[in-house]
């Protein structure tokens, strides 16, 4: 039989009877050292009990060389041991569905996962949350771009953005995680309001050095916290029961950021930048036909400002667009001149 063993947050107390007796049964107990930490109590703790048993398994050996797993699994009882929970997270469900095909019998032991902890311990409502995403160590523009991009979508439609933060090489900080995202915010066109709001940090949540709060952005990078695991969370807009929290048990009073969507921050910027060509640019060929056509980019832009300011953000960027068009086509004839 397969085990898929949950540890829970990474200190002994969190690990259940259930998977103290899994692990006990089986043969060979792999303990999945690259999907996050464990403290040194249990990982003695998990020595002692298993002995010779014990196997540390790498990203490798779990993912690349499963099928050795799998085939062991056929005539005896294997244990996959995963901080957290098994199916959350690093998804070990793979090696479920090779168990499946080869007709050997599996069972899940959960363990409490660091989604469910730090939204719990945030005071945050579950039910307020959008898509989670991953910041790895040395992300590229585009990766970050795309996290910032998630986060202003779900901060306009209220929900809260979790960022888990990358465990390899001994895991990424709250503070580094902090200065890449600020780094990357005037390339991945965020909100002005995001780039300093505020953020819940949770270190080594569930273990004894345990440290949770709430500070700006720009602020995290200078805080002394234990080492990773480190988790944030982006809040939207606060509800009564999550404001009261954020006072009382996290000390609180910064407020969330007001986050305009993807759509009405590239409108606006595109607007302000087309503005200012119309300001600065000269024209080449005094003509009736090229004042009207200079005057129809002037009205497009004003349409512009208009629907952005009523909430129509589709339509400021449509009509953006348009006063683009014009003052491309003026410049390709000679008409005008000007530089983007």
């Amino acid at each position: 039989m397969l085990w898929l063993i949950g540890l829970g947050l990474g200190s002994r107390g969190y690990v259940t009877d259930e998977a103290w007796r899994a692990m006990s049964r089986s043969s060979t107990v792999y303990l999945d050292t690259y999907t996050s930490f464990i403290d040194d109590d249990l990982l003695n703790a998990i020595r002692d009990g298993v002995g010779d048993r014990l196997v540390m398994a790498e990203r490798a050996t779990l993912e690349e060389r499963s099928r050795e797993l799998i085939n062991r699994a056929a005539d005896e009882d294997v244990a996959v041991v995963v901080p957290g929970d098994p199916l959350v997270a690093t998804t070990h469900s793979s090696l479920i569905v090779e168990a499946c095909r080869s007709g050997i019998p599996w069972r899940v032991v959960h363990g409490v996962s660091i989604l469910s902890a730090a939204i719990s311990r945030s005071g945050l409502s579950p039910y307020k949350f959008g898509r989670t995403v991953t910041l790895p160590r040395g992300a590229e523009v585009e990766v970050l771009r795309g996290i910032w991009k998630v986060v202003m979508t779900n901060a306009t439609l209220g929900l809260h953005t979790m960022v888990l933060l990358d465990t390899a090489g001994g895991g990424l900080t709250a503070q580094e995680a902090a200065e890449m995202l600020l780094e990357s915010a005037d390339r991945s066109d965020a909100d002005g309001a995001l780039k300093d709001a505020p953020v819940v940090y949770g270190a080594r949540i569930g273990m004894k050095e345990e440290k949770v709060g709430v500070v700006r952005l720009g602020a995290l990078k200078h805080l002394d916290l234990p080492p990773p695991p480190h988790v944030l969370i982006l809040p939207a807009e606060l509800g009564p029961g999550e404001r009261e929290f954020f006072r009382e048990v996290l000390r609180s009073e910064v407020k969330p950021a007001s986050v305009k969507s993807p759509t009405h921050v590239r409108a606006a910027k595109y607007l302000a930048k087309a503005k200012s060509v119309v300001m600065k640019l000269e024209v080449g060929v005094e003509s009736t036909s090229v004042r009207r056509a200079i005057e129809t980019v002037s009205d497009y832009l004003s349409d512009a400002e208009h629907f952005l300011n009523s909430g129509r953000e589709e339509d400021a960027l449509v009509a953006v667009s348009y006063a683009e068009g014009i003052l491309d086509a003026l410049r390709l004839l000679g008409a005008v001149r000007f530089e983007w």
